[in-house]
């Protein structure tokens, strides 16, 4: 049995508008297609992956949602070191966090956003 407190993930992301700044969009809801759940309550995460690769970190959370009975995964790719300050040495490089969803079978839905 997972750990539920290992299967915890950002309730939302930002979607870059543009030049008009960002929405936050909920992380809550089902991706898949023909499907309008987004009631928390009705997605359950089940599984958890985790891959380090050099300078990124992969995490895939597969979640079943209850209103279409379909599975779906969230992938958090985090960027490690994507700016370093030329000003200040002691500061830590930036990282940089991207949310994707796929389905069952792995194929990308679509980058969902920024967290």
């Amino acid at each position: 049995m997972v750990d539920k407190e290992d299967l915890n993930y950002p309730s939302y992301a930002y979607i870059a508008l543009a030049r008009r700044g960002m929405e936050k969009i909920s992380l809550d809801q089902c991706f898949l297609e023909n499907c309008d759940n987004e009631d928390p309550k009705l997605l359950e995460p089940f599984k958890k992956e985790v891959f380090e690769k050099e300078n990124k970190v992969i995490e895939k959370i597969q979640i079943k949602c209850k209103k279409c009975n379909r599975i779906f995964i969230l992938k958090f790719e985090t960027l490690k070191y994507v700016a370093k300050s030329t000003k200040n040495e002691e500061e830590k490089p930036l990282s940089m966090g991207l949310v994707h969803a796929l389905d069952e079978d792995g194929k990308n839905l679509g980058h969902i956003g920024y967290f």
